[in-house]
């Protein structure tokens, strides 16, 4: 019995700090790898606590070699571009201008009930006033209602507004996102040319932005000291 107490009291405290090594995040908010780790944790911990038998150290073991690959792909997908690609996917638009695209809904099959769903969790509850619908890399699904339906800000008198845009990221950390390129109807040289026009290299690149029609926000990274 008293074994058996203490096997609980080293898996919990190593389930703690391999969760704690993972980083902070609600299961909504998780990528496909973390999601996938935290799944295998809680089996993996959870057998030696069914069999005595079977030793403790493979237990614990297997634990940290879940943790080191969470933590080695999250560094990896932090660096790399295509590997970021592979093991989260990019954003995908499945509403422009209060039409689904049922194409793209298809692919990531998602049901116009889930879209529904999703909207209304926003507090949307009519697909014509949404301008853009984003499903996220994590699953989460992002809204841009159009103007006309953007709530006011306390003290704020109806005016007329401005026309708003979603920007598209298309260059981060110096690297250039070429699914994100392909939608849009760019080239990397169309992105070069501009950033040259500007005097800024590629690698020197923050964050880079394009609208509906033009270039949006750049940022260039700080020159380190």
């Amino acid at each position: 019995m008293i074994t058996t107490l203490c096997r609980a009291v080293i898996l919990y405290l190593t389930a703690i700090l391999a969760v704690r090594l993972m980083g902070k995040r609600q299961i909504g908010e998780m990528q496909p790898t973390e999601l996938v780790v935290t799944i295998l944790l809680s089996e993996v911990a959870a057998i030696p606590l069914q069999d005595n038998d079977i030793p403790l150290i493979n237990s614990v073991a297997s634990v940290l070699l879940l943790v080191s690959l969470a933590v080695f792909t999250s560094v990896l997908t932090l660096h790399n571009s295509r590997c970021r690609e592979l093991f989260e996917g990019h954003p995908a638009i499945i509403v422009r201008n209060g039409k689904p695209d049922f194409k793209k809904m298809k692919a990531l099959r998602i049901t116009v009930q889930d879209l529904l769903s999703a909207l209304r969790q926003k507090d949307v509850f009519e697909l014509s006033q949404v301008k853009y619908a984003i499903v996220e890399t994590n699953g989460t699904v992002s809204v841009m209602l159009k103007e006309d339906y953007l709530p006011l800000c306390q003290g704020q008198v109806p005016v007329k507004r401005e026309k708003s845009a979603l920007e598209h990221l298309i260059v981060c950390d110096g690297k250039m996102l070429k699914p994100t390129l392909s939608d849009l109807g760019l080239t990397e040289n169309d992105v070069l040319e501009h950033l040259k026009r500007n005097r800024v290299s590629l690698e020197k690149v923050m964050l880079f932005t394009y609208g509906e029609s033009d270039f949006e926000k750049l940022i260039v990274k700080e020159e380190e000291e």
